[in-house]
């Protein structure tokens, strides 16, 4: 027969606290670790269904430890010329392991030369650009190079090129700019694709309007056909700028992120080994329905769902996280102009408070790449929006959406 236990009999214990006292424990102990944090832009996750908003400031950058073994400085001695060298273009020697080495795909684009002269002049890392070109013969590339301020070297990209041309032409430059000696063990720490575009759906009415208007008399031309192959390739080019760049970088995210299993052998403590980071820029537009503008979200949602996807299974093969960032508009020059607006940097216009400002997010993304335990989990959707004040200062919030 088995006794029966009797559980009056049981003593019981005070030692252990409360759920709601281990909550209390814990919340208060995030707050003080996040109260020793510089002020500047502030940025909110929720890693849990159940967790609490965490607020992020930054403001200087951290100054290096005193207590800290400190690389030796490297110089740049070389004075070789610019040229092509198996689809890359560089004036400067490998890059050094000691310092971050970071492709931007679409990097002469208002967002993609903020991101570069960030890292590169800002952090002093290893910038590898990438973008289209008009004509590859031309000398267009070599004054890229010269040109653009922290940029180490630069891939020339084929303009209209499907996703396997663009693809081909990222992993021979990416592969010759960090491996020239055939070592297999260099890396990419981080991997930001801030290429896009916009245009809006073909309008109908007006597009039969003023074909009627100018082509007055020709009877043989199918204004119907036309009407389909117009609005037929803004989808087509939306798709071609939006989402072809970010699957070419994914695909060369799973050989040369840190962390990979080609790159393993680097991992160690000076770059934060296993820890890559890729990121894109979506569009918070995407989030719902964009009517009027089919072909830019559906190219927008696509990019979405392939980082989302892509995110949860980078990380568990190598650790790497995938991050979206998803702002309103970017304030930029082009972005003011279709406004209606000017393009001098009037803070003052309330048309452009929800704009936001690419520092803002080189900000962010820099101290993502300098600390991963700040970013959020791979396969995020992260909203950012604009802080703007009147008096033009403030900055942009950063919230995880999905």
């Amino acid at each position: 027969m088995v006794t029966p236990i009797n559980f009056s009999s049981i003593k019981k214990t005070s030692s252990l606290p409360s759920v709601s006292s281990a909550t209390s424990m814990t919340m208060r102990s995030v707050s003080t670790i996040l109260s020793s944090s510089s002020t500047g832009v502030a940025s909110s996750y929720t890693h849990h269904p159940r967790a609490y908003q965490i607020i992020r400031h930054f403001a200087r950058p951290r100054r290096p430890s005193p207590h800290k073994r400190r690389g030796r400085p490297t110089s740049n001695n070389n004075n070789n010329k610019l040229g092509n060298n198996n689809g890359i273009l560089t004036n400067n020697p490998p890059p050094q392991h000691s310092k971050k080495n970071v492709l931007v795909i679409g990097s002469q684009g208002q967002l993609g030369k903020t991101l570069v002269s960030h890292f590169g002049n800002q952090m002093n890392w290893n910038v590898l650009g990438a973008d289209v070109i008009v004509d590859p013969s031309s000398n267009e590339n070599d004054t890229i190079v010269q040109q653009s301020k922290g940029m180490k070297a630069y891939i020339p990209l084929p303009q209209d090129g499907s996703v396997a041309d663009l693809s081909v032409a990222l992993y021979r430059g990416v592969s010759n700019y960090l491996s020239p000696n055939n070592n297999k063990s260099a890396s990419l720490d981080a991997i930001v694709c801030a290429s896009g575009g916009w245009m809006g759906d073909v309008n109908k009415f007006d597009f039969l309007q003023h074909s009627i208007n100018d082509n007055e008399g020709l009877e043989d031309i199918d204004l119907e056909e036309e009407y389909m192959r117009e609005s037929s390739e803004v989808c087509e080019h939306m798709m071609r700028v939006n989402y072809y760049p970010i699957v070419a970088g994914g695909m060369i995210g799973q050989r040369f992120l840190n962390g990979s299993s080609s790159s393993s052998s680097r991992m160690d403590d000076t770059n934060g080994g296993g820890n890559g980071l890729f990121v894109i820029i979506g569009a918070s537009a995407a989030l719902s329905p964009t009517p009027g503008m089919l072909g830019y979200g559906s190219a927008k949602a696509a990019s979405h769902h392939f980082l989302q996807s892509y995110g949860p299974s980078v990380a568990e093969e190598n650790g790497a996280t995938s991050v979206g960032i998803l702002p309103l508009m970017l304030d930029t020059p082009a972005n003011r102009a279709m406004l209606g607006g000017d393009d001098d940097g009037n803070d003052n216009d309330g048309r452009y408070s929800k704009m936001v400002k690419p520092i803002h997010i080189a900000n962010e993304i820099g101290e993502w790449i300098k600390n991963p335990h700040l970013r959020p989990h791979s396969g995020s959707l992260v909203k950012v929006i604009a802080k703007s004040r009147m008096d033009g200062s403030g900055g942009a919030a950063f919230h995880l959406v999905r």
